[in-house]
């Protein structure tokens, strides 16, 4: 037996843990077991990704299959991760059309999460891109599902959070770019109105994420900086410029977890402040794919901050129409029960992808928590918040909704055509799908 825990350290659980390397191994591994569950590079924040009978970690299938350079079709295992996948095509001139905010993710994780980036207004979710993909159903047969063939399945396995079957490998789209840079614009916003309303006024730009101080009260409540982003062309930069950068190396990796009494109000608030000072020089400038793609990748277990008892993200959705009346009730939570957090990232999304999908039209918000029992009561206070105005959450990154707090609005029967019945989360089980 092992313990193990999403992103967030939390909850730790223990399971018997089994890492194919051959497809062989796998068929053999699902033949002889009721109950289990896929994992990737356990980049998911809570317990998603884990099965207290048996997790299959297939980060050992990790072959690039087939390339094709004038299309841009790639072939892979679901194992390969997207670290991978920029090291070896970005220098070619190619690059993902969608990247969550870490590069440490597998092609099956991106998959079953439908992980989106910061130009989901423009290009949609990472399953908008995929051509097809080939999963190990119920009855260890291989079925590949497209929005052609088998288009049913595919809909409930992009965002079906490994529910539907083993994905085994796929083929998806990568775009063609002139350079390994973005050129990065930074507007300040002062207030809430101001933030929404600057999402708005930028949604030409590629990419937009907004970082927001959610301990600034009175006419500051809301105050964020919005990054806006888009692949610079080759014409555009100092000719001593290496088109393609590498990837950055780590700067710093955190050696021990952090004692829980420094993260506090006052410790959140500063940095806040800090951050928000700083962040508004030099609002204009061309920076490499790895600062802008993935920051926090930069600091190697910095998941060890929040301490030994780990932490949980709260990230959920509300439509545009509802965002300001929404998340002005959340913030304020917030700041009454003394609960800040570092990191507080406001996204503009477009329409919607797969069935259990999170994105959806509307604004999205994500923030941090220490695992502790305060916060914990916090979090079930902002999903009801949340619920009441009929948002979503994202699954990828939950670990304390309760089954009573989801519902995605789906049709259970049909569902259940297309779940394998073998294949079950701790998560799942929590939220009863």
């Amino acid at each position: 037996m092992k313990e193990l825990s999403g992103w967030g350290r939390f909850p730790k659980i223990q399971t018997k843990e089994i890492i194919p390397q051959f497809e062989s191994e796998l068929f053999e591994i699902l033949q002889l077991n009721k109950s289990y569950i896929p994992r990737g590079n356990g980049r998911s924040y809570g317990d998603s990704a884990i099965n207290k009978s048996l997790t299959i970690n297939l980060t050992r299938m990790n072959r690039f299959l087939e390339w094709n350079n004038e299309s841009g079709e790639l072939i892979a295992e679901s194992g390969v991760l997207i670290a991978d996948i920029v090291d070896t095509f970005l220098p070619r001139g190619w690059c993902l059309h969608v990247t969550p905010g870490t590069k440490f993710v597998t092609l099956g994780g991106a998959i079953a999460c439908d992980v989106h980036g910061k130009n989901h207004h423009k290009e949609g979710s990472f399953g908008n891109h995929v051509n097809w993909i080939e999963i190990v159903n119920e009855k260890n047969e291989v079925i590949r599902c497209s929005p052609e063939e088998n288009s049913e399945i595919f809909q409930w396995t992009i965002g079906g959070m490994g529910l539907t079957g083993v994905i085994i490998r796929c083929s998806l789209k990568l775009k063609k770019v002139e350079s390994g840079w973005i050129k990065q614009k930074k507007i300040v916003n002062s207030n809430l109105n101001e933030t929404l309303r600057s999402f708005y006024e930028n949604q030409d730009a590629t990419y937009s994420v907004a970082w927001m101080d959610c301990l600034s009260s009175g006419t500051s409540f809301g105050r964020s900086i919005l990054m806006l982003g888009e692949h610079a062309k080759e014409n555009e930069l100092n000719t001593k410029s290496v088109l393609y950068p590498k990837r950055k190396n780590q700067k710093f990796t955190m050696p021990f977890d952090a004692p829980s009494f420094l993260l506090n109000n006052f410790t959140v608030s500063l940095f806040n402040k800090l951050y928000f000072n700083l962040s508004q020089n030099n609002q204009s400038s061309y920076v490499n794919w790895d600062t802008f793609f993935y920051p926090l990748d930069s600091i190697g277990d910095w998941n060890r901050m929040y301490g030994e008892s780990g932490f949980f993200q709260f990230q959920c959705l509300l439509s545009s129409k509802l965002s300001k009346k929404g998340y002005t009730k959340i913030l304020s939570t917030i700041q009454n029960k003394s609960s800040g957090s570092f990191l507080a990232v406001l996204k503009y999304f477009g329409s919607g992808n797969g069935n259990l999908s999170f994105p959806k039209e509307g604004f999205s918000l994500a923030l941090d928590f220490k695992a502790s029992k305060k916060n914990i009561e916090v979090g079930k206070e902002l999903s009801d918040v949340v619920n009441d105005l009929g948002g979503s959450f994202y699954l990828a990154k939950d670990a304390i909704l309760k089954d009573y707090q989801f519902n995605p609005n789906l049709n259970e029967d049909e569902f259940l055509k297309y779940r394998n019945i073998s294949m079950n989360s701790e998560q799942s089980i929590r939220l009863k799908l």
